[in-house]
């Protein structure tokens, strides 16, 4: 008996793991489809799923833990991603899309943070208390996202175009830096603002005053996702 409890374990196992296997391949047979998938995948945040849909980009990677907090600040700009389809033209296996791009601007939620979380260190200070600087980063990752899903926060809408591939009659995605940084809600730029301490424009900003919209910029740097 207890064999055959092994037997169907692993039975059952198997035909789960194949399950999982072709739940997690490419199955657009049509550029749209490859966009709208990535998408949706982007939007319920399951990161190797949607880059079952891109090509020749090799990726974002968060370290085991993400101490650094970016796992987080993504999730929480992914679920904001819209992708509308505004152009797609193919010739045989290749293609290009024009698309419309709108997500949280973490430019302006990363300089928002920068200055509800130093007017927290001041106050916290003045009060006679001890903050760490591992403390601050904490509390600005947690603010980043906190801003990032309020249904008030500053969007932008770039116009943006990406190539497309088709392989076994698969359509894939290929993006790059710029495009990613497009669709991670230019946070390149965000992350560069901390890293270079420029926070020139780090007075909260009225929605009033808040841009609609950018032209998309290039950006070196990427993030990489393990799962």
């Amino acid at each position: 008996m207890k064999f055959k409890s092994r037997i169907r374990a692993a039975a059952a196992f198997l035909l789960t793991a194949a399950l999982l296997l072709l739940c997690a391949c490419n199955d657009a047979e049509t550029p749209e489809q490859a966009i709208k998938r990535f998408n949706k995948r982007m939007n319920d945040c399951s990161y190797k799923a949607a880059f079952n849909y891109v090509k020749d980009y090799d990726g974002l990677s968060f370290d085991s833990g993400d101490k650094s907090g970016t796992r987080k600040i993504v999730d929480a700009v992914s679920k904001t991603l819209e992708i509308e389809i505004i152009d797609i033209q193919t010739s045989g296996a290749n293609g290009a899309a024009v698309l419309n791009v709108t997500t949280v601007d973490l430019r302006e939620i990363y300089s928002r943070a920068a200055s509800t979380v130093t007017n927290n260190y001041v106050d916290t200070v003045l009060g006679g208390a001890r903050i760490s600087a591992e403390e601050m980063r904490e509390a600005l990752v947690e603010e980043i996202v906190r801003e990032s899903e309020l249904s008030e926060a500053t969007h932008v809408t770039t116009e943006c175009k990406v190539n497309l591939t088709r392989e076994k009659d698969k359509w894939y995605i290929i993006l790059d830096s710029t495009s990613f940084n497009i669709m991670m809600g230019y946070i390149n730029d965000a992350n560069s603002m901390v890293e270079n301490g420029d926070f020139t424009n780090v007075a909260p900003v009225s929605d009033s005053d808040a841009p609609a919209s950018s032209e998309p910029e290039d950006s070196g740097s990427s993030v990489t996702f393990n799962d």
